[in-house]
């Protein structure tokens, strides 16, 4: 992921630090993000902006941690 922000346009790099905060704040609030599997609520997507891409990520509650492991930008 780490290499893909690198390429990233401003306008979508402020879409993924906006995505996160929220994501961060409540990985499962419904608004933000969705899962992408009904069994497995913890591997999850979420949309940049308004049709421009999305994030998948998994959430690990016991390190609290966020991991996103694929960033597609259309925008």
């Amino acid at each position: 992921m780490l290499r893909q922000m690198a390429r990233l346009p401003s306008d979508a790099f402020e879409a993924l630090a906006q995505a996160l905060v929220r994501i961060c704040a409540d990985p499962y609030d419904r608004l933000h993000s969705r899962a992408i599997l009904d069994e497995n609520p913890a591997r999850r997507m979420a949309e940049l902006g308004d049709d421009a891409g999305f994030i998948e990520f998994t959430v690990d509650e016991t390190e609290g941690l966020v991991h996103v492991y694929t960033l597609l930008w259309l925008g």
